[in-house]
């Protein structure tokens, strides 16, 4: 694969894996540079798809930022509707999230896949609200992490790092997935974004024919009203014409009476031509 293509749904899996491998893991270094934080995540990246040739770090870097802020938004979504609705089932909540997000962002979630893994640790990869400015340039979830992995008793403080640097010392090791159980996760998820992906599409697309049809009968009920208001309007035209064309003008001035007899003419010559053309018509017809 060259560079420059789109990601697969494969390495979507593993940067968002990669990513909380490293986040969880209980060897982190605090107060370090950002950038030591994501060498590890991409070694763990490497590690489960070993593509290092095909994507780089800032690459991978770039992608997880994309789809962290589209789950982020997803997330929103999601608690709107459980704030809002109650007795819906998991995967209801979740097409109504979809189409929540599709009705603010114009477009659809692209990133099933990566909710399924990231949607239970939301809350801890989200950064505080107010972060502490001297850390802007630290990842903003690696606090997050040890909050949830306290300090052991034994914490040993390395000689080769300053007084505000510990490493964090547990006595079992994390386990990683391997790159074929990686593989395997991966097959399953995405049968499984498959067929939530087919159902939001199959909804997307209810939702829209809906949207035309009530478009339709819209117009049709204007239609109708135009017909209603031009139906009174010659009526009450013909109405008119007849109280004019059954005036006696004989006891009128001459100017009121030379007013109505070119009325009642132009109304007589109106209706003896509309009568003419709706003769030829149905002499045509």
């Amino acid at each position: 694969m060259k560079r420059g293509k789109s990601f697969t749904l494969e390495q979507d899996v593993a940067i968002c894996n990669a990513r909380l491998n490293i986040f969880q893991d209980p060897f982190n270094v605090v107060s370090k540079p950002q950038y030591n934080f994501w060498d590890r995540i991409y070694q763990n990246y490497v590690e489960l798809t070993g593509d290092q040739n095909v994507r780089s770090q800032c690459s991978v870097q770039s992608r997880w930022k994309l789809i962290f802020g589209s789950c982020k938004k997803i997330h929103d979504c999601l608690a709107r509707v459980e704030d809002k609705q109650s007795g819906l089932t998991e995967s209801n909540k979740v097409l109504r999230a979809n189409m929540l997000y599709f009705e603010h962002e114009k477009k659809r979630f692209a990133f099933n896949h990566c909710w399924e893994i990231l949607q239970h640790k939301m809350k801890d990869l989200v950064p505080a609200k107010s972060p502490d400015p001297r850390t802007k340039d630290r990842d903003p979830n690696i606090h997050s992490s040890f909050s949830s992995h306290p300090p052991d008793p034994n914490t040993l403080v390395s000689p080769e790092s300053d007084k505000d640097s510990y490493y964090i010392m547990e006595s079992r090791k994390s386990k990683r997935p391997t790159r074929r159980r990686a593989e395997k996760e991966a097959h399953r998820r995405s049968k499984v974004v498959n067929t939530l992906d087919s159902r939001i599409c199959d909804l997307m697309e209810q939702f829209t024919k809906q949207l035309a049809e009530s478009d339709k009968r819209k117009a049709e009920v204007a239609e109708r009203k135009v017909k209603v208001m031009e139906e009174m309007n010659e009526r009450q035209q013909r109405e008119q014409d007849d109280r004019i064309m059954s005036m006696d003008t004989s006891n009128m001035g001459p100017r009121a009476r030379a007013y109505y007899e070119h009325r009642k003419s132009d109304i007589y010559f109106k209706t003896m031509g509309h009568t003419a053309d709706k003769s030829n018509m149905e002499d045509k017809s």
